[in-house]
This record gives C-alpha cells, sequence and structure tokens, in this order.
C-alpha cells in the first residue's frame, strides 16, 4: 500500500533550424523577428520524488534546472519603432514544488480526480539586452476532472473538467491568472459501439491570457479575446478485431 518512486532525469534541447539564421523576417510595419546564430543548446536536469498511498494517492516533491534556456522574448528598441522578437539563452531557469493528485468517488454516480499544483519558479539572464533579471516567483495550478453517471440504461454521463492556474512569469512577461470550465455530456448505445457526444470548451471564456510586459524601459500591453467552443462528435467502434499473438 506504500510505494516510494525516485527519478532523475538528463536532456538536451538544440535550438530549431530557423532560430539560429542571420535573418530577419517583418511582421507588419513594426514588429520583426531576428535570427540568433550564437543560441547554444539548453542543458535539462530533473528530479522528483513520488509517494504513492494505496495505488491512488499520489504526493509528489520535485526540481528541475535548465542550463542555457532557449526562450523567444520581445523587446521594444529603443532606438526605433519596432518590436523585436528574439531567441536567447537564459542564464537558468528553475522550479521547485510539489504536487498532490487525489482521486475520489461517490457511490457509482460520481468520478472525480483533484490535482494540485505549488512551485517556485526563477528565471534568470545577466546579457538579456540592456535590461538584465532575476525574476521569482510562486504560483499554484488545480485542476479537477467529474465524471457524473447521470443514468446506466441508457448510457448517459456528463463530464466537467476546469483548472485555475495563478499569476506566472515568462522572461520579462507577465502572466495573468488563467482557467477554463469545459463540459460533455456523453451518451453511449449500440453496446458500447456508439457513442453521442455534446461538448462546450471554455464555457465562461476566459482560457486565453493577455500576457504584459512592465519591466524597466518596456512597457507592452496585449489583448486576445477568448471564444466559447460548442461541438458534437460521434464515433462508432467496429468490433471484432483480436491482436495475433506474437512471439
Amino acid at each position: 500500500g506504500h510505494v516510494l518512486q525516485l527519478s532523475l532525469s538528463s536532456d538536451k534541447e538544440y535550438p530549431e533550424y530557423w532560430s539560429v539564421q542571420n535573418a530577419i523576417s517583418y511582421m507588419g510595419a513594426y514588429s520583426e523577428i531576428q535570427g540568433n546564430p550564437y543560441l547554444k543548446p539548453a542543458t535539462n536536469y530533473e528530479t522528483s520524488l513520488n509517494y504513492i498511498l494505496k495505488g491512488k494517492y499520489v504526493f509528489t516533491a520535485f526540481y528541475s534546472y535548465t542550463k542555457d534556456n532557449q526562450m523567444q522574448t520581445l523587446y521594444q528598441s529603443p532606438e526605433r519603432l519596432v518590436e523585436i522578437y528574439k531567441f536567447f539563452n537564459f542564464d537558468f531557469s528553475s522550479q521547485a514544488g510539489l504536487v498532490m493528485t487525489v482521486p475520489f468517488k461517490v457511490k457509482k454516480w460520481l468520478d472525480s480526480r483533484f490535482t494540485a499544483i505549488g512551485f517556485r519558479y526563477r528565471q534568470k539572464d545577466c546579457d538579456f539586452w540592456d535590461i538584465p533579471f532575476d525574476r521569482k516567483l510562486y504560483t499554484f495550478v488545480l485542476t479537477m476532472n467529474n465524471t457524473f453517471t447521470l443514468s446506466t440504461k441508457p448510457d448517459l454521463k456528463l463530464t466537467v473538467t476546469g483548472f485555475v492556474h495563478s499569476k506566472a512569469i515568462q522572461g520579462i512577461y507577465d502572466l495573468p491568472v488563467s482557467g477554463n470550465v469545459n463540459a460533455a455530456l456523453r451518451y453511449g448505445f449500440a453496446k458500447g459501439k456508439a457513442v453521442l457526444n455534446l461538448y462546450c470548451n471554455d464555457i465562461f471564456e476566459t482560457g486565453q491570457i493577455s500576457p504584459r510586459i512592465c519591466f524597466q524601459t518596456q512597457n507592452v500591453t496585449n489583448h486576445y479575446s477568448c471564444f466559447r467552443e460548442l461541438g458534437v462528435s460521434f464515433t462508432y467502434k467496429f468490433g471484432g478485431y483480436k491482436e495475433k499473438k506474437r512471439r
């Protein structure tokens, strides 16, 4: 009933080919994307310790460190009226935090899973244009998945999912609170082979964020619209297939 898992991993991520070209792409009159031929591969180290209770309750402590983290950022030039998008190698990016996953059921009509993540985020770059930074932030993420069994005959289920993410950072960007709520009504028939699904994503139109830069000489406000999505899908499974046994 008690399981402990320790994991260690490392990885190297190379920049995309286009991002290291010594070239400029233009987006309208006031924005351009600049290549960076000096980009280096990013090296990532991760470790996590998991404690699993009764095969379903999971508690995790984790830490990750990325040296030369690659990230595209926006910079307003003081010399001319232009916004510059360019990939840089940050000195490092790190995260340390805790995760808790708790599933629970209420008889046969509710099956839920709750996940909470809290972590400390840090990014540092000493040679970012003329505005070096060392930014730190505590943040959290909450998610919940719920499946309500409305009826077994007929097979009718309602799924409601949602998440909320507190404020975050990405280089000199400030990312506001984000989250959404999705719902789907599922009807199964034809002995489980056919499924009709009616869904609505981002019910309250809160899924899209509008990032902001307000850091030293930089001041940028973006506004992106959210859209509610309604849809229907139909799935039919043709039975009778059996995988061949192989030695």
